[in-house]
């Protein structure tokens, strides 16, 4: 029973690699290209006003966080506790 469960695997595997692939591309027809791309439209050159706005924002805000996060630590956490010597 084992051989057979693993014949019929090694199968399926076979002709999900094999045949149906080749029959889901299909044959390529003459000498005409597989995909024709179209120019489309021109990309503009003005960044976009997020980019130009929004990201310098959430910067300069993610930086100012972090220095008041180190500031708030050294006034809480390191003056709360003294070394003994």
């Amino acid at each position: 029973m084992t051989r057979l469960r693993l014949l019929l695997v090694l199968v399926c595997l076979a002709l999900a690699l094999g045949v149906t692939p080749a029959r889901a591309q299909g044959a390529p027809s003459g000498d005409a290209p597989a995909v024709v791309v179209d120019e489309g439209a021109p990309v503009p050159t003005e960044d976009a006003w997020t980019f130009r706005f929004l990201v310098p924002t959430v910067l300069g805000l993610s930086g100012l966080i972090v220095v008041a996060t180190v500031v708030g630590y050294g006034r809480r956490v390191r003056g709360r506790y003294r070394v003994v010597r």
